[in-house]
């Protein structure tokens, strides 16, 4: 599995606009392009911290066709949607992608026994 997690602070008043894009998004992933699932927090101190998960970095990769966000390779609507978060996000407060290969996972593994 792998899985990818992304955080970021929101501009003042946007909360609303980005969960509701984020779960147009995710949800597209999940049913079009592979992904297993996603989850997103925020934090007490106001960061979004969101996390996709995939059955491996190959479909992940291939889900973000291109090197650009939005894609041309995507639908319009979810061009749009990426659009959308990408002007919620607060520029001036970024932190990188963290993407990372899953070793163990207790909360899987409790629900295959």
């Amino acid at each position: 599995m792998f899985a990818v997690i992304y955080q970021i602070y929101l501009k003042p008043g946007r909360e609303e606009d980005f969960q509701k894009a984020w779960q147009q998004i995710a949800s597209y992933f999940v049913e079009k392009r592979g992904a297993i699932g996603s989850c997103l927090h925020r934090t007490e101190e106001g960061k979004w911290v969101s996390y996709s998960r995939w059955p491996d970095r190959a479909t992940r990769d291939a889900s973000w066709p291109g090197d650009n966000a939005p894609s041309d390779e995507l639908p319009e609507e979810v061009r749009q949607v990426i659009l959308t978060i990408q002007d919620c996000t607060d520029p001036d407060r970024k932190f990188p992608e963290i993407c990372m290969d899953v070793v163990n996972d207790l909360l899987l593994s409790s629900v295959d026994t």
